[in-house]
């Protein structure tokens, strides 16, 4: 009989239920812990599921009314390393909550983010995470997907304004502090490379250092001024040695810089360095994300901390807040003030 029962093919709660001579209702709610059933029970369904191998169907139970513990996370790109982090960070914190994630890339295409929204949905995951999303033809479909079920919809950092419970870094206080230090510091010349209104984000950034460089005393296109050119496609190592090499072309008199990322950053102190210019005694260099690389450099990269962990941990929160209802699901918005790290690549104005 044991031999007989080893060579059963135990894929299912109910060939599980038959393996054991346990009815499946017993099974079931052995798997989903209710406290009606007894501890032997448990440990023996426990013990056949590790001896056979066996994993229940998340999603199966999901098709049946159950709950799938899984949740669906919708990226709109991999542009950048920070957006790696991100991803990482929030399955990494799902898996600490004892749930488990469908990753889904888009591209920022709206068309497979709908397909991928619509899939989600057919899986009966618990929640929606997106991350960079939803892309503005989408927006009224998630709202209202969010307004009229029970799916819970968090948004970590959209790139646009979205009526869902939401995570955003405040990147016009990240602009303020960067802006602060380097005046701090003595530089009145400021040099932007790659941050500008159309491009990611960029909005929000430049109405920021506008704002403080009119309370600073600095004027907007003359004392700081943006560099970029046609060519600046990517926000990447190789965009920041091309404004770099356009710096160095121009006759502008800046003392410090700011770069849209650490990728550009880190481009533009290496052409800046293999030409002649010494960080930060002729130029400071002042980076955005704290890439992990950015400690190893020489010098330091000085750069702005998103905080992604902390982040991450909030919006599961919140997501998880709407799934089992302990916390409400709209107008949940959560500003994120980010740190800035120090680093050998920024410093006072030579005399």
């Amino acid at each position: 009989m044991c031999a007989l029962k080893q060579s059963q093919k135990v894929n299912t709660t109910l060939a599980l239920a038959q393996y054991l001579g346990l009815s499946r209702w017993t099974v079931s709610r052995a798997l989903n812990g209710h406290p009606g059933v007894k501890t032997e029970t448990v440990d023996r369904v426990k013990e056949a599921m590790n001896e056979l191998g066996f994993s229940p169907n998340p999603l199966a139970r999901g098709l049946r009314g159950g709950k799938t513990g899984v949740v669906g996370v919708c990226f709109q790109t991999f542009g950048t390393p920070v957006f790696s982090k991100k991803l990482i960070a929030v399955q990494k914190t799902l898996w600490g909550k004892g749930y488990r994630a469908i990753i889904e890339l888009i591209e920022n295409d709206a068309e497979a983010e709908r397909q991928v929204i619509r899939h989600f949905q057919s899986l009966k995951v618990e929640g929606i995470i997106f991350v960079g999303g939803p892309h503005d033809e989408n927006l009224s479909l998630v709202e209202g997907i969010c307004e009229n079920s029970s799916l819970s919809i968090v948004a970590i950092d959209p790139f646009s304004k979205v009526n869902l419970p939401q995570i955003s870094l405040d990147r016009e206080y990240a602009m303020t502090l960067s802006m602060e230090k380097l005046f701090e510091l003595g530089h009145r010349k400021i040099a932007l490379f790659g941050i500008r209104d159309d491009i990611i984000y960029g909005t929000e950034r430049v109405k920021a250092l506008k704002g403080a460089s009119m309370k600073l005393g600095l004027e907007w296109g003359k004392d700081v001024v943006t560099v970029s050119d046609d060519a600046f496609d990517g926000m990447n190592y190789e965009g920041g040695r091309r404004l770099a090499s356009r710096f160095i072309e121009s006759t502008l008199d800046c003392t410090a810089i700011m770069a849209i990322n650490d990728q550009v950053a880190i481009g533009a102190m290496g052409c800046l360095q293999e030409n002649g210019v010494s960080i930060p005694n002729d130029v400071s260099v002042m980076g955005f994300d704290n890439m992990d690389v950015s400690s190893h450099l020489h010098p330091t990269l000085a750069s702005i901390d998103q905080c992604i962990d902390y982040s991450t941990t909030e919006a599961v929160d919140l997501l998880l807040g709407g799934i089992d209802g302990t916390g409400e699901t709209t107008d949940n918005h959560l500003k994120v003030k980010p740190e800035v790290v120090e680093g050998e690549s920024v410093g006072p104005v030579r005399k």
